[in-house]
């Protein structure tokens, strides 16, 4: 049976920007675990483990909260609506959403925008979720797992991560990611 999903802005770089998605499933697991095949990445957000929801998500069915119904068992049917919603406490956060500026060359991959806004705990941690959700973006920002293309150039805000930790770098609030190509001349 189809239902309604609704993404929080945090989590909507794994849905192409979309804030609702449909997805399958006779139980809340089900209609997530169709959503985590939709949305690569989303996964990490989304679970702490096998049927184990990360403490920083909230999942309602129709308002309520799973936790206080049949939790990840609970059964859904045609119509209902699932909201996902990021836990709201102090200390320190699951990831930081920045934002990531991207080239005009680059642009194109991720539908003309010229920034896109994800959530992360590293540099590394950002780009590999907007090349997964881009369209071919993978293969001009890194040259293998874990290394940066030498291709293009990557800032975090306005140092080179080349100078800093590399994809290692950790990120705080505030922080801007910028993703250019690399200039060469002379």
């Amino acid at each position: 049976m189809s239902v309604k999903v609704r993404i929080p802005s945090p989590l909507r770089s794994y849905t192409n920007g979309a804030d609702v998605v449909e997805a399958q499933g006779a139980s809340v697991a089900e209609v997530l675990n169709s959503v985590k095949a939709a949305a690569p990445g989303i996964e990490t957000r989304l679970f702490k483990g096998p049927a184990q929801l990360n403490r920083f998500v909230n999942v309602y069915l129709n308002d309520e909260d799973i936790r206080f119904l049949k939790n990840l068992e609970t059964p859904v049917k045609e119509g209902d609506e699932i909201s996902i919603v990021p836990a709201i406490a102090g200390g320190s956060a699951d990831c930081v959403n920045v934002k990531v500026r991207l080239s005009t060359a680059m642009r194109g991959f991720v539908g003309g925008a010229d920034a896109v806004e994800v959530c992360g705990h590293t540099v590394g941690d950002v780009l590999t979720q907007v090349a997964a959700n881009s369209n071919g973006l993978q293969s001009r920002l890194f040259k293998h797992v874990g290394q940066v293309s030498s291709s293009v150039n990557v800032f975090l805000n306005d140092e080179n991560i080349r100078f800093l930790r590399n994809l290692d770098t950790p990120l705080r609030v505030g922080d801007e990611i910028s993703v250019l190509p690399h200039a060469v001349g002379g």
